[in-house]
């Protein structure tokens, strides 16, 4: 379940940007900086690398929150819980393909790259885009954006530990107050 709000965040975090992305007209100085910004930040080979991951944890991510679903209905019986999940494990390699598939696509990275760009260049100067670029390009910033996948992820299994416990519950007091209202 912790790696599942982890990957559904990342997700959404991913999937919303162009969503959030501002369409003001961008001053073109700035906006190639920005570009020369995030390809020495490697930005395209992040965004397919975290598709990639989260094309192989997909169908487990699904089937987790299908699951969580069921289980959680205070409407179903167990009968119809085990049901349900056995159909939702039939149908998991259909809806684990589509989404994919939607990963898949290869104008999603540019797409995302266009939303990226109004986000620098709207919160930095072109002096200061050139700056950050200019590190990224040298060895210490070169070793940061090597270890930062890494850094995230254990700061997420990290901050998992920490929110889970009171995550949980919260659920269990909203599980309890769903239950009691059905009765």
């Amino acid at each position: 379940m912790k790696k599942l709000t982890a990957i559904m965040c990342t997700a959404l975090a991913l999937v919303a940007t162009p969503v959030f992305a501002q369409k003001a007209a961008i001053d073109p100085a700035a906006d190639k900086a920005t570009r020369a910004l995030l390809a020495s930040m490697g930005t395209r080979k992040m965004i397919k690398d975290s598709f990639e991951q989260m094309k192989a944890t997909m169908p487990q991510m699904i089937l987790d929150t299908a699951t969580a679903v069921i289980n959680n209905n205070p409407r179903l019986s167990a009968a119809q819980k085990k049901a349900a999940l056995a159909e939702a494990t039939k149908k998991v390699p259909e809806v684990a393909a589509r989404v994919q598939h939607v990963f898949e696509d290869p104008a999603l990275v540019e797409e995302m790259v266009e939303a990226v760009v109004p986000l620098y260049a709207s919160r930095f100067t072109v002096a200061e885009i050139e700056q950050i670029a200019a590190f990224y390009r040298s060895p210490v910033g070169a070793k940061m954006l090597a270890a930062t996948p890494q850094i995230m992820s254990e700061s997420m299994q990290m901050s998992q530990k920490i929110m889970m416990p009171r995550m949980g519950k919260i659920m269990q007091e909203a599980t309890a107050a769903a239950t009691a209202t059905a009765k």
